[in-house]
């Protein structure tokens, strides 16, 4: 399993996480642009409410995917 995902894992158990926002603005960026790689902030906030269950403002949404397809094209 990714890095990402056991650190994900970790966050969703974890409320006290270090960075748990941001670790789950990654997860979600991560699965938006594995549903389409145009995928928007949007798309990211959408996915961490449905599946996370957190509430993401536009900029670490958008930073998220920035990151993720930034790692995506290495």
């Amino acid at each position: 399993m990714p890095t990402l995902w056991r650190t994900v894992l970790a966050a969703l158990t974890d409320p006290t996480a270090v960075d748990r926002d941001q670790v789950l603005a990654l997860g979600a960026a991560d699965l938006a642009l594995n549903q389409d790689s145009a995928a928007s902030s949007g798309d990211v906030q959408d996915i961490a409410l449905a599946e996370f269950g957190v509430v993401l403002g536009p900029r670490a949404a958008a930073a998220a995917l920035t990151a993720r397809r930034a790692h995506r094209s290495r």
